[in-house]
């Protein structure tokens, strides 16, 4: 499954980068800024240079204001019209991307499995908080803050009784010699037969 990225490069562009350190190969990142507003190329390339992800930096046609909006929401509906993305996800903390978003899913909603406007890679990435536990006590935290005391609870005990359950043994094939049975000639032997 492809996932595409389009970043705002005009609005809290550190934020909407969050995440990205956790993307694989098969996610593309596009970020979309202005040459002459927001952050240099290369300060760019600095928050993305942990990433395995497939990061492509598009410079604005226009300057002024909403041009980077516009770009954006262009970028999409030929994603979504071609169907390069099962999902696709504007990351900006801007709401204007809203109507336009509502109006690919009215539209388009068998073109693709989610396309959506998040304020963060990040918030894009299921369970993102277990990747970040760095000890058993984090991940119970972890999984309290978000499934609430009981279930959280409940969830970590789970886990943790089957990592600490010592490994089935399986037993092990050993390969025996054929009985009986026609025996194979060897192959020079059939050749000259």
């Amino acid at each position: 499954m492809k996932t595409i990225f389009l970043v705002d490069g005009d609005n809290n562009i550190g934020t909407g980068l969050t995440g990205v350190d956790m993307l694989s190969e098969q996610d593309t990142v596009l970020i979309f800024y202005q040459k002459e507003k927001g952050l240099a190329l290369s300060k760019l390339r600095k928050l993305c240079a942990g990433t395995a992800a497939d990061v492509q930096y598009i410079e604005s046609v226009r300057g002024g204001k909403n041009s980077i909006d516009f770009q954006i929401i262009t970028e999409l509906g030929v994603l979504v019209g071609k169907r390069e993305a099962d999902y696709a996800y504007v990351i900006s903390q801007d709401k204007g991307y809203a109507a336009s978003i509502d109006a690919l899913q009215a539209r388009y909603a068998g073109a693709f499995q989610e396309v959506a406007l998040r304020p963060s890679i990040e918030s894009c990435l299921h369970l993102p908080f277990i990747l970040r536990a760095a000890d058993r006590q984090e991940l119970c935290n972890a999984l309290v803050r978000e499934y609430g005391s009981v279930q959280g609870c409940t969830l970590y005990n789970h886990l943790k009784r089957i990592f600490q359950a010592p490994e089935p043994e399986r037993a092990v094939k050993v390969a025996r010699p054929r009985r009986g049975g026609r025996r194979k000639k060897p192959a020079a032997q059939d050749a000259e037969e």
